[in-house]
This record gives structure tokens, C-alpha cells and sequence, in this order.
């Protein structure tokens, strides 16, 4: 793990911790940045950086012109497990379709999109990492050719984004999954369908204690 991917996962660390030491409540409005870098001994685009994360996981929120203010932790009005299996479902197929509809160019599309995905994750910087995570598989939807899949997918693509979110919290949890990406894009590469499918499967429920079948 690098040293600005440390220093975000700490900073991220410290702001949970600074919430429940000072039992901030839902609507509490943190102190302005500046206060806070110097706190944690941290630069402000550090700072920044564990900000977002925590505003897309919905435990803050940063209105403009206002402050940043506690919000909360609810990935929504449905479960996890919920959100999962329609994730499950639309990848599982979707991967189908793409193995048969690929050309050269979605998959060096899909290439660079993932060697982006692996950078951003690598030098820490997360809130970007989690745009790219989520548009690579964003365009293994896309490559099904399937309207329907392509339209439910991108429905589900702000719960996704707070999900995913919520497990990067999870620092000391949190399975890197890059390897099952670049196997993914191999499998995909090499018309391996099944295959396809069950890395499909490993990573959705790779930071899950047990798989929702």
C-alpha cells in the first residue's frame, strides 16, 4: 500500500473518530477545513479526499457555502443483500452477452478503463477510484448490447457508488480486488464465459462474510 493510500485510509480513520469522540449528531456541522487538516496533521487535499469518501458512504454531507455536516450511514430504503442480488443479475447476464458482442475496441476501452481503475486504487486516491471501478463495469453492462440490462444497471449505479463507498470504510475489511478485475478482463479476452461468470460473482460478494445466493 503506498503512502498517500495510507494517509487517506488514516484520515478517513480520524474523521469517524473525531465524529464519535465529540458525539457529533445527524445535522452537526464539522469544523472548516483548515481547523480539521491541522487536527490530523494532514494536507487539505488529503482531507478532501477522505471527505468525499465519507459523502459518497452518506455519513457526511457538504452543502455549499454552509460547511460540511453529519448526515448518516443508510445505503437506503432496501437492504444490501437486495442491492446485490439486482447487481448479480444484470452482470451475470451481461457478461454473457459481452463475450459474444466484443470487438477490439470495447475491449481496449475496457483495458484502459481498468489500468485506470488499478492506478487511482494504488496511489490512494479514492473517491476518483470509486468512478472508475464503477464505469468499468459500466461498460461491461454497456458491451451486452442489451437496452434493458444497460437502463436497470445505471438505475442501480448511485446505490453502487454508496455501497462501494461504505466498504472502502471498511479499510482493515476491505479485499482489494484488483487481481479479480484483471482475471475478469483475461476471461473476458479469452471468451471464457463461465469463467467470466464466476469472477463476476467473487467480486460483488468479495467483501461480504457470506454470499447471498
Amino acid at each position: 500500500m503506498t503512502k498517500n493510500r495510507s494517509l487517506v485510509n488514516e484520515t478517513i480513520r480520524q474523521l469517524e473518530k473525531y465524529i464519535e469522540q465529540n458525539e457529533l449528531s445527524i445535522g452537526d456541522k464539522l469544523p472548516v477545513e483548515k481547523d480539521l487538516a491541522e487536527t490530523f496533521g494532514v494536507g487539505r487535499s488529503t482531507l478532501r479526499e477522505a471527505v468525499k469518501i465519507l459523502v459518497y458512504s452518506n455519513v457526511l454531507e457538504v452543502k455549499q457555502g454552509s460547511g460540511t455536516f453529519v448526515k448518516n450511514g443508510s445505503i437506503g430504503e432496501f437492504s444490501t443483500a437486495d442491492l446485490l442480488r439486482a447487481r448479480s443479475m444484470i452482470e451475470r447476464q451481461a457478461i454473457v452477452l459481452a463475450a459474444r458482442n466484443q470487438t477490439d475496441e470495447a475491449l481496449l476501452c475496457l483495458k484502459e478503463s481498468l489500468f485506470q481503475r488499478n492506478q487511482l486504487l494504488e496511489v490512494g486516491k479514492f473517491s476518483e477510484y470509486i468512478e472508475a471501478d464503477l464505469s468499468f463495469h459500466q461498460q461491461l453492462v454497456a458491451m451486452s448490447d442489451n437496452p434493458f440490462l444497460i437502463k436497470w444497471y445505471n438505475e442501480l449505479l448511485p446505490s453502487l457508488k454508496r455501497h462501494l463507498s461504505q466498504q472502502v470504510l471498511r479499510m482493515e475489511e476491505y479485499q482489494d480486488n484488483t487481481s479479480i478485475h484483471n482475471q475478469l478482463y483475461r476471461a473476458l479476452l479469452e471468451g471464457q464465459v463461465e469463467e467470466a461468470q464466476a469472477l463476476v460473482q467473487k467480486n460483488i460478494y468479495t467483501d461480504e462474510e457470506d454470499e447471498i445466493k
